[in-house]
């Protein structure tokens, strides 16, 4: 991916540079997105082919947060990112701008998204030492929300004697792809905020990175052909770490590779043992037993009751914790 800022800030050490000022004239840049549930489509036009042009984005909410719509703090938060860039690939400013930037008529996919989500893209001239040279542009947007099926995916799960899990796949349409495969629980946190996140928004956010060579490549039915299934599966997992807790799942993909169906799991304890099969559809709206705080408060009968946080969800006389954001 061309473009590496929302997963590269969270892998380098955050530099303490003041801003510069920027001497900004009118952005000649056209960008225009076609959109889809987990990824976007750029096609930038220039009206000024000699000059280098960045394009980044962010999760909404975080752009927000960080203050990004305010020009001099967008302006110098890029020209810091050059900078860690150069610094942590060992390389030029000069470098990491033509590498990261763009010059001319110019196309981009940006994959790694989640479905109806809003993000932000934005876009501005810059020069050989990462100052902004333009006006900076903004343009929000939400992803295409997955159109949901009703098909379901049925999990087995046998400990074998070495160890190991033997799980088998029963789709009840055998001609529709699906993904399948193990989570550590422990991996569950989102790289750039270190939020907790959903079976749902991992595995989604999993595809979503992984699709982007693909879609570069311009070979994006090739993803279904190589990573996903169809039909009566199984496979045994036997590189299970001592201690760890595990999910193994299962969930129809769409045409976008988009999650489309419920999440079939089963539950792997700390010593390799299938703890329970749980399946439930997307569109059941969580009515639980009790919410609760972590340390034990009650604090209503659905997360609708409650603000955004982590609770101990009691649902179907199972006890699951949940980040509500």
């Amino acid at each position: 991916m061309k473009k590496l800022r929302y997963f590269a800030l969270s892998m380098l050490a955050a530099l303490s540079l003041a801003a510069s000022a920027q001497t900004t004239t009118p952005n000649p840049v056209t960008l225009t997105l076609d959109i889809h549930e987990c990824y976007v489509h750029e096609t930038m036009t220039t009206t000024d082919e000699t000059a280098y042009y960045y394009v980044s984005y962010l999760e909404k909410e975080i752009f927000e947060e960080k203050g990004y719509n305010d020009d001099e703090t967008l302006a110098s938060e890029d020209k810091k990112w050059f900078e860690e860039m150069a610094k942590g690939y060992q390389m030029d400013v000069k470098d990491v701008v033509q590498s990261f930037g763009f010059k001319g008529a110019a196309a981009e996919y940006q994959a790694g998204l989640l479905p109806d989500r809003e993000y932000v893209i934005w876009y501005h001239g810059v020069d050989e030492k990462g100052n902004t040279t333009t006006d900076i542009k903004r343009l929000p947007f939400r992803t295409k929300p997955v159109q949901t099926i009703s098909n379901r995916i049925k999990l087995k799960a046998q400990k074998t004697n070495d160890g190991g899990i033997f799980v088998t796949c029963e789709p009840d349409d055998k001609n529709l792809y699906y993904t399948f495969g193990s989570i550590a629980k422990s991996n569950m946190f989102d790289e750039f905020t270190h939020e907790e996140l959903t079976i749902r928004d991992y595995m989604q956010t999993g595809i979503s990175n992984q699709i982007y060579d693909y879609l570069a490549s311009e070979e994006f039915g090739e993803w279904f052909k190589k990573n996903a299934n169809q039909g009566d599966f199984s496979l045994k997992f036997d590189e299970l770490v001592a201690g760890e807790e595990y999910y193994i799942v299962a969930a129809y993909v769409d045409n976008e590779a988009g999650i489309c169906s419920e999440i079939a799991t089963v539950e792997i304890d700390g010593k390799g043992n299938p703890t329970g099969i749980n399946s439930v559809p997307t569109s059941t709206p969580i009515v639980a037993d009790g919410v609760y705080t972590l340390d034990g408060t009650r604090v209503g009968t659905t997360l609708g009751d409650v603000q955004r946080g982590a609770y101990i969800v009691k649902f179907n006389g199972r006890t699951h914790k949940v980040v509500k954001k």
